[in-house]
């Protein structure tokens, strides 16, 4: 399906070698499957973003191991990668008066990309990235 929610987490992290390394483990030690990720640093701490299916619930497993972070729905948005995607997703989403804080995403070898955005209005944004012609 070219659009679903997923659930987005940001874990804050220090800025040091072998955190990241230590939520990776983690998260694999509870077999978590990550579908997108993104990392900032901002000076001494990082925000690890990661996208997981909405089906996993992981807040629990990352405050029992003493991290902060935040859990916020989000839409992925699957589709034959091309030039002016990105404008198109956001032309659709501003005509609708939809505000997009987060993207992030990445295209495959074979042509395919994933992109996970965070929107003020997650169903309005689903309807009406569902009515336009994006996935045509």
């Amino acid at each position: 399906m070219p659009l679903s929610v997923v659930k987005q987490y940001s874990v804050f992290l220090v800025n040091e070698p072998g955190t990241l390394k230590s939520v990776a483990e983690i998260l694999l030690r509870e077999k978590v499957n990550i579908i997108a990720m993104s990392q900032g640093v901002h000076y001494d701490a990082a925000t690890f973003r990661l996208a997981i299916t909405h089906e996993q619930e992981i807040s629990h497993i990352l405050t029992r191991a003493g991290f902060t972070s935040v859990k916020t729905e989000a839409i992925c948005i699957e589709t034959k990668d091309r030039p002016g995607l990105v404008y198109d997703i956001s032309s659709v989403l501003t005509k609708h008066g939809i505000n997009i804080s987060t993207i992030y995403g990445a295209v495959t070898s074979d042509g395919q990309s994933r992109w996970i955005a965070i929107v003020n209005n997650i169903t309005k944004a689903l309807n009406a990235l569902e009515q336009s012609d994006l996935f045509n």
